[in-house]
């Protein structure tokens, strides 16, 4: 079986990180792996891992 290798728009495999805000924490996403590394332009690649969290009751 094959694993998929998301690749963002700058033509790099996307980094899996984890969200920490507070509508989604814990939640895994996709983006371009210059997002926030002090590269001056990632590509803005972005998709969720996870699907959607259930409201809290």
């Amino acid at each position: 079986m094959s694993e998929v290798i998301l690749v963002c728009y700058c033509g790099n495999p996307a980094k899996l990180n984890i969200s920490w805000s507070n509508d989604n924490p814990g939640r895994r996403l996709f983006g371009c792996k210059k997002f926030g590394s002090g590269f001056r332009k990632p590509c803005r690649f972005f998709t969720w891992s996870d699907p959607p969290l259930a409201p809290r009751s």
